[in-house]
């Protein structure tokens, strides 16, 4: 599972590298990668303590879905993010990645349980 939640998670930062490159001047993409995987890695790392239910891997997924979508949202408009519905697009895809694959990646660890 490891492979394949890493292979995951580093979608956003693969887009964000197809889009620096096809533009040439727009880097925002990556601010907006890192955004999301910070606020999912923050949830999935301190929330092993507080969360054991039978589903709490499932539990812990959720809520980093949703930080992650928050702090992605909340960079993407303060880089100047001209459309909302567009923003929180980008930034459900990308938070969904980050948590959907750490979550995999971290599974079992003892970071996550």
């Amino acid at each position: 599972m490891k492979p394949l939640g890493f292979l995951v998670a580093s979608v956003p930062v693969i887009f964000a590298l197809l889009r620096a490159i096809t533009t040439g001047t727009d880097f925002r993409y990556f601010w907006l990668a890192l955004a999301s995987t910070l606020g999912a890695a923050l949830i999935l790392v301190t929330m092993n303590r507080t969360v054991t239910q039978p589903h709490g891997t499932m539990v812990r997924i959720a809520f980093a879905l949703l930080v992650a979508t928050g702090t992605t949202g909340v960079t993407g408009f303060a880089l100047g993010g001209g459309s909302a519905p567009a923003l929180i697009v980008v930034a459900l895809g990308f938070a969904t990645c980050s948590a959907v694959g750490l979550g995999l990646a971290l599974r079992g660890s003892r970071a996550v349980g």
